[in-house]
């Protein structure tokens, strides 16, 4: 049975202490039929467990998620697919299904109170891990008020290891100190603590699911109420700025990477991408804690929001049948729209932006058609392409300063579009045409100057050379790794090639701006005529494309 806010690693690992398993392969197999996997926030095959358990299979599964993981503090924040919108299903596994993948990889570590195992020791009879711990973004905890630790603090060894389970907390680490020793108590700042007491009542509360839409208009609304407002919009700098002050920048810069790496510019969006606003859950616990201080405040808003959300979609269904004369003029001033926005637009630019416009009027009223079209014909109206006035300003300071992305001698940068145009000191919007048309020059240094990934690859690699004599680390691929994170197959392929003595460089020193003269290779280089293997990235790529 589960422990009181027990996460369900926890569980696992207390059954494989009372079932005398002599190997965690043994309690994989019993559990889940499989090898030792990873156990995040949703491990994966949870169904084969709820399957296994006595009982119905859909009822166990909702337990486990709902009682054992730390779904619940993410149900609000993970909004609500199309297909989704009025099916009603027993089963959570749609909402499984919504939570990103970069949350469930990014927070994995196991975490403890060390007042919170004494007390559980004393009241339960057994030390175990708490979900309310684990909640990402969270560092004190809620009863406590205690920092949250996740190593031993005399040897640094970690509580949470890959394909590993639990430790038992009343067991000692490998250097002798064990949880339920007496301890010095230290406090959290308040602000953290509330924090916690936040998120542990929001993962009690287990809110409802909602469509995105309700939670950014919950987020304005009540930001407007705060008077984070600029005219009649809301300033999200000023709400930042008051988020910075209130938060600090210590506990940002731990709980978010974004911020930690100065990245403050858009960190807080009400963007919809794939009916989810573009923000991890740290920030949405930061924000809906600092908006509305209370979950019940929070409840009250996303529930007000909801009626109002479903009296503006029942008001907006009720519409009229277009008539067959208002359907002509509706398509008739559609294209006569895209023709007077674009005076160069044929016919089969039509049909690309307008297809049902088109294919009525083609259909019932093609005598029109053809005649806007001549007409619009015989009077062409022609724009001349005219350079920005920076043009050739911005164009010299590309020439003169992409030698300092090209400088080797610091952590190479790849000078790729981006990276070039930040030289510039205004950004420059718009699309490539755009750009092309309006910065004829600059387009021609960016084309000059743009470095292909395997030159990148060269110049990380003889950076990273330089880098291990410095650190005296041994030439190898785990050392290259650590410092430049090449794939280890491009690692391999370029010291092949150029048929590096890496003792001798070790031993004698490296030169790399002279390493890479000696390679002739130019900023374009496509690479290696014999190397045809394909490396990991970012980019998933089919097996029948990659084929």
């Amino acid at each position: 049975m589960s422990m009181p806010d027990e996460t369900l690693h926890s569980r696992i690992s207390r059954y494989h202490l009372l079932s005398g398993n002599n190997s965690e392969r043994e309690t994989f197999k019993d559990l889940f039929g499989a090898h030792p996997f990873p156990l995040k926030i949703i491990p994966k095959q949870i169904e084969d467990l709820a399957t296994r358990l006595p009982g119905d299979k859909i009822i166990n599964l909702n337990e486990l998620l709902i009682y054992n993981t730390i779904l619940p503090a993410y149900k609000p924040f993970l909004g609500v697919s199309e297909i989704s919108q009025g099916v009603h299903d027993d089963s959570v596994m749609p909402i499984v299904a919504r939570v990103p993948r970069r949350e469930v990889s990014s927070h994995s570590m196991a975490k403890i109170c060390l007042s919170c195992v004494q007390s559980d020791l004393v009241e339960t009879g057994y030390s175990y891990w708490h979900r309310a711990h684990h909640i990402p973004g969270i560092t004190a905890c809620w009863r406590h008020g205690e920092p949250l630790i996740q190593s031993c603090p005399s040897c640094t060894h970690p509580f949470y290891r890959l394909n590993k389970l639990l430790p038992t907390l009343s067991n000692q680490c490998v250097c002798g100190w064990s949880p339920i020793d007496p301890h010095a108590v230290s406090v959290s700042p308040e602000i953290e603590h509330k924090l916690a007491q936040f998120a542990k009542d929001l993962l009690d509360r287990n809110l409802p699911t909602v469509p995105s839409k309700i939670l950014a208009d919950c987020y304005r609304r009540q930001a407007r109420k705060r008077g984070y407002t600029y005219g009649k919009n809301v300033s999200t700098s000023k709400m930042f700025d008051s988020i910075e002050s209130k938060y600090g920048p210590d506990l940002l810069s731990r709980i978010d990477n974004a911020y930690a790496s100065g990245k403050h510019h858009q960190w807080i969006r009400t963007t919809i991408v794939s009916e989810q606003l573009d923000m991890p859950i740290t920030r949405h616990l930061i924000i809906s804690h600092h908006l509305f201080d209370s979950i019940d405040s929070f409840e009250r808003s996303l529930t007000q929001e909801s009626l109002l959300f479903s009296e503006k979609k029942t008001s907006s269904v009720k519409k009229i049948k277009a008539t067959s004369d208002s359907k002509q003029t509706l398509h008739r001033l559609k294209v006569s729209q895209l023709i007077e926005a674009r005076p160069t637009a044929n016919l089969d630019y039509l049909w690309k932006h307008a297809y049902q416009a088109v294919l009525w009027l083609n259909v019932n009223d093609k005598k029109w058609l053809l005649d806007k079209l001549s007409s619009r014909e015989s009077t062409p109206v022609t724009k001349e392409p005219s350079a920005h006035k920076l043009d050739c300003k911005y164009a010299d300071i590309i020439k003169e300063r992409i030698k300092e992305i090209y400088d080797i001698s610091k952590k190479p940068v790849r000078a790729n579009i981006s990276n070039i145009l930040a030289l510039l000191p205004k950004r420059i919007v718009g699309g490539i045409s755009e750009r092309k048309e309006a910065f004829p020059l600059v387009s021609e240094q960016l084309e000059l100057h743009l470095e292909s990934l395997w030159h990148f690859r060269l110049r990380r690699a003889l950076w990273g050379l330089s880098e291990m004599r410095r650190l005296e680390l041994s030439p190898n691929t785990s050392s290259a790794q650590l410092l430049t994170s090449l794939p280890s197959p491009a690692w391999g392929a370029l010291v092949s090639h150029f048929e590096w003595d890496l003792e001798k460089m070790m031993k004698d020193g490296i030169d790399i701006e002279k390493e890479l003269a000696n390679t002739s290779v130019t900023h374009q280089w496509e690479g290696l005529p014999e190397y045809d293997q394909s490396i990991g990235g970012r980019a998933y790529v089919s097996i029948r494309a990659r084929s």
